[in-house]
């Protein structure tokens, strides 16, 4: 009988390891748990495919690129 189970390697994204461990500073879709951003020295950082890479100050808003739930931001990290 083969053995159908699934091959376990690390995710990789750019040759750097991906972490899906959550923190206190993570900013997640409050539908689906995806990663929008995280909060950096009073600032939200948020990176996006190609290198795009951006710093916004609060309130900051935005839509999952997952599920389409809006959602919102309002400050900085407890």
């Amino acid at each position: 009988m083969p053995n159908h189970l699934p091959i376990r390697r690390p995710a990789t994204g750019r040759g750097r390891t991906i972490t899906s461990a959550k923190t206190a500073h993570d900013w997640r879709c409050i539908c689906c748990g995806k990663l929008l951003g995280i909060h950096r020295d009073g600032q939200m950082h948020l990176s996006f495919a190609r290198g795009h890479e951006y710093l916004v100050n609060y309130p900051a808003t935005a839509t999952c690129r997952g599920c389409g739930t809006l959602n919102q931001a309002t400050g900085s990290a407890r």
